[in-house]
């Protein structure tokens, strides 16, 4: 048996630096001494000159000395064997082989091999791991994804932790974390958690993502890098609109001293780039096609569907990124001390150019066919624009006394969301033309009005319209989260309980989150109207002037479906309207309230005390981790409710707290040094996001009739979820950078949380002033989450990563890489008509397959990414909405030139797919009619980069 695991180990070895491997139960030892986020780990990162690699080899071999010595003569079994450094690639994998949990690591180098300029499409690499983006605020349109899931639950099931302590999530609806703002610069490893420990945050049902910064002791000696990449979106040039982009980075580490113990890194980076997005989408609710189905109770029952609405929308997009990080360490035999920053801001000036066609008269004709006999054209303006920030500050330290260890820190995260002077803006006419007109909607990704040639040439013409009016608001929504976090570990001189760990958290988060409409109830401002002396002009009466007397530009655009398409001035519409915010307009929108400019506030703070111990046991090649964690949640809150007289209300108060014990196990049995067996289970729960619980109604307005299309509504009863989480995995390693794993998973929720939409009025004061007309049903949607009954997630994750290097010649420079997850979801919503669903957000499939090439100067990687099938909503009245499939093939080329330069040429989306597809039932029949989103089929084409790296 001995000689069997010494031959193995010759095989089986880790790719760091250099591979050391330990008998096993020194191994243990070491993982066990836990570090809790102090990203002082040693990742290779970027070691990759030869003199560099001698360096390392001959540090390692120093620090191991005596006390090595003294542990190999002790296991006789144990062997200590150097090999060839892999990079920082071989080095996450031996982080990933080291980890007391199930869990996934990409590397430095994995990082800077994607094409991808964003952080959350480049970790869908990692099994298990999606990300997708809303078309709300129209985020799909700028072809990123911004959250992620681990394992098919929603993003805010998981925990996010930067250098390992949390993130505050600005995003009132969700306690998901955007990942615009984290941009995949001067970063040194991410690790996805998908089974946690009592030293970890207990939110963490689906899973948790630590992004880490480098240090100077992530590289051996004074390091500096300069990058400069160029960018085009195809799709925009040739609409001709904003196409290019670029991106600079800077970094570089130092250590100084005596003995090298201060450390510094810092990196700084800019990005921008134009994007440009066609998208369509019914523009009101469906209809049974047929008079003999007119009846029927919901819209499933009926063989075919139509509509009497239209929308095409282009969406242009100007994207900044620019921020940085810092660190500061210092270490020495017994003391450690660090500060560790980041800072990251994300602005979108988007514009959204709307052409929609109406049909009017609507009905079954003769033959029982639905039908509209006249229709009219308007065209709609939205500036989209988003600005986020986040900054973490991290300060602490690590003191080893004897057989004692302490690690403490304190932390504050800052988030910002807001959506600064977001202007809408209405064009209609006179014009009604006559048909009778369908509108051809099954079936296609891009839909026409169908009638005679004229009558669809007199609807297709922009001049039918003039400038009518406008609506306006500005929104924001505040994270502030300040925290202490302590732990102690004690090794005991033990054959079995190795050491103990226990410690202690405590987070307190202020939220603020406002939105403000210019005008009163959010009314429309006419142009040229009350205001500034003249009529109170109706939509066929517009007073402004014709489309193609606004500045801007006529482009060609849904090949000709949408008739004359022009892109708007931004600047021209907005002084129509931002001078004038916040003023009385008595004989038009009316006078500005209190009610007006509160109604949208809200306030809040949550208080969470945890509390956790952890047994670290060893029984030969079985590591054992029990552990129990109890986290305490302190919510107080207020939020405005009108008194209903629309001008006055007041602050009303929300408060919630409770108690959460939750036990951890996680069992490692390691038969090799390279092969391990995991098991673990664990209690976990989610909290329900600030503005879930403590929002204001939100409206969705036509921009004709002023008829609430949609009604967003929070929910202060609402509950957290709770899960029990069972984990199954088996990971085999070996020399030449490859592992091959399988995980079996289950999770058991209860209180699931999910967004609920039906055709019931709901509370007409929860939060701000709704509309009286808005009770109608008129194809009103009333969206307000919920706790769901019980659930379950089950799967399997399949997952292998090889390098090819034991091949002859220049095929040893090929690689391999593909995953696998499959899985099923059930739950039982509390809706009627809803026994049982999917889980939202949870596919049944999840993949990617790759090829890489890395030999010499040269180096390639192909990748290609699927997500299938995701429920969305669930709807009372007509099918669920539901997303199809995501997949997406990219590839990045990069060659060496010698100097310590570096040529990448990248291209992303190769296939051309969409960025989303919402569509309504499963299949792929109908477009989504979504009220609060233009746009179901979006394309935002392909992108392509060239770049140049220097490393000195």
């Amino acid at each position: 048996m001995i000689s069997f695991k010494k031959a193995l180990a010759g095989y089986l070895i880790p790719l760091t630096t250099v591979g050391v491997i330990l008998p096993a139960a020194a191994q243990t030892e070491q993982h066990n001494a836990k570090a809790h986020g102090n990203n002082q780990r040693k990742t290779a990162a970027d070691q990759s000159a030869p003199q560099r690699k001698s360096v390392a080899a001959k540090g390692l071999l120093a620090s191991l000395g005596s006390k090595q010595n003294k542990i190999m003569a002790a296991k006789s079994e144990g062997v200590i064997v150097l090999a060839k450094r892999a990079g920082s690639t071989g080095a996450a994998l031996d982080e990933q082989r080291r980890s007391t949990g199930v869990a996934s690591v990409m590397s430095r180098e994995q990082i800077e091999q994607a094409p991808e300029t964003n952080l959350s499409d480049i970790l869908t690499r990692l099994p298990g791991v999606s990300a997708y983006s809303d078309m709300g605020g129209g985020q799909a349109a700028t072809g990123e994804s911004q959250y992620m899931t681990i394992r098919g639950l929603d993003s805010s099931y998981n925990a996010y932790t930067l250098n390992g302590e949390r993130i505050a999530p600005a995003d009132p609806t969700t306690r998901a974390i955007s990942f615009d703002m984290l941009a995949p610069y001067g970063i040194t490893s991410i690790k996805v958690s998908k089974s946690t420990t009592a030293d970890m945050d207990g939110d963490a049902i689906g899973g948790a993502i630590d992004i880490r910064t480098p240090t100077a002791f992530d590289f051996s000696g004074p390091y500096q890098k300069v990058t400069l990449q160029g960018q085009l979106n195809d799709k925009a040039a040739q609409i001709g609109t904003q196409d290019l982009g670029g991106t600079a980075q800077v970094e570089f580490a130092r250590r100084f001293g005596k003995d090298k113990n201060f450390g510094i890194y810092a990196t700084g980076y800019y990005s921008s780039k134009g994007v440009l997005a066609d998208a369509v989408a019914p523009n009101t609710s469906y209809s049974p096609t047929l008079l003999s189905q007119a009846g029927v109770t919901s819209l499933n029952q009926a063989s075919q569907l139509s509509t009497q609405q239209l929308k095409y929308d282009l969406f242009s997009s100007s994207i900044k990124r620019y921020g940085g990080s810092l660190s500061l360490n210092y270490k020495g035999d017994k003391q450690e001390v660090y500060f560790l920053g980041t800072y990251g801001q994300y602005n979108v000036t988007m514009n959204d150019n709307q052409v929609s066609l109406r049909g009017g008269d609507s009905g079954y004709n003769a033959n029982g066919v639905y039908q509209s006999a006249t229709a009219t054209r308007g065209q709609y303006f939205e500036t989209d624009d988003s600005a986020q920030l986040l900054t973490t500050q991290k300060l602490g330290g690590i003191t080893r006394t004897g057989r004692w260890t302490i690690n403490y820190d304190i932390f504050n995260s800052y988030g910002v969301q807001s959506s600064p002077n977001q202007v809408e803006a209405s064009m209609y006419g006179n014009t009604t033309v006559n048909g009778p007109f369908t509108f051809d909607v099954e079936n296609t990704t891009l839909p026409r009005v169908m009638g005679s040639s004229s009558a669809v040439s007199q609807l297709e013409n922009q001049n039918a319209n003039r400038f009518w009016k406008t609506q306006g608001r500005d929104s924001q929504s505040t994270s502030d989260m300040f925290g202490i976090h302590a732990d102690t570990a004690y090794k005991f001189n033990s054959d079995i309980l190795k050491s103990i760990v226990f410690g202690f958290k405590i987070s307190d988060t202020q939220r603020q989150s406002w939105r403000h409409p210019y005008f009163h109830d959010d009314n429309n401002f006419v142009y040229d109207g009350p205001f500034f002396g003249g009529q109170d002009w109706a939509y066929n009466n517009a007073a402004g002037p014709v489309i193609g007397d606004i500045p801007g530009k006529q482009v060609n655009a849904f090949g000709g479906a949408a008739g004359d398409f022009r892109l708007l001035d931004r600047d021209w519409v907005k002084n129509t309207t931002v001078p004038y915010k916040y003023q009385n307009d008595p004989n038009g929108a009316g006078n500005y309230t209190k009610n007006d400019w509160n109604a949208n506030t809200s306030r809040g703070s949550e208080r969470i005390y945890a509390g956790f111990v952890e047994l670290n046991l060893q029984a030969g090649p079985v590591d054992i981790h029990p552990g129990f964690r109890y986290e305490y949640t302190d919510f107080s809150g207020s939020h405005w409710k009108s008194n209903g007289d629309d001008a006055t209300g007041e602050f009303v108060n929300v408060k919630q707290s409770y108690g959460t014990p939750l036990p951890y196990l996680n069992i490692n049995w390691r038969p090799t040094d390279l092969s391990v067996l995991r098991f673990s289970v664990r209690r976990s729960l989610t909290r329900p996001a600030f503005g879930l619980i403590n929002g204001a109604t939100s409206l969705s307005l036509d921009s004709v009739t002023n008829r609430v299309i949609s009604v967003s509504q929070p929910n202060p009863n609402l509950r957290p979820t709770t899960a029990t989480v069972f984990d199954f995995s088996g990971e085999l390693y070996n020399r030449h950078a490859g592992v091959v794993s399988a995980s079996v998973y289950y999770k058991q929720l209860q209180k699931f949380i999910f967004t609920s939409v039906s055709g019931t009025s709901n509370s007409s004061t929860l939060g701000g002033n709704v509309p009286t007309n808005a009770y109608t049903d008129n194809g009103t949607e009333y969206q307000m989450p919920m706790n769901g009954g019980g659930a379950k997630l089950e799967g399997i994750e399949l997952n292998a990563q090889q390098t090819l290097d034991f091949l002859p010649g220049w095929l040893g420079g090929f690689g391999l890489n593909g995953n696998v997850t499959l899985q099923h979801s059930v739950a039982k919503s509390n809706i009627a008509g809803h026994p049982n669903t999917a889980l939202p957000r949870a596919p049944e499939i999840m993949y990617n397959l790759g090829v890489f090439y890395n030999r010499g100067r040269f180096h390639f990687d192909l990748n290609y990414n699927y997500i299938g099938t995701q429920l969305l909503s669930l709807n009372s009245s007509v099918p669920d909405f539901y997303l199809q499939p995501t997949q997406r093939l990219d590839l990045s080329l990069k060659y060496k030139f010698g100097w310590g330069l570096t040529g990448t040429l990248a291209m992303q989306n190769l296939l051309n797919t969409p960025a989303y597809w919402e569509t309504m039932g499963k299949g792929k029949a109908y477009l989504a009619y979504d009220g609060s989103a233009n746009g179901a089929f979006v394309q935002t084409g392909r992108m392509y980069l060239v770049g140049l790296t220097g490393q000195f």
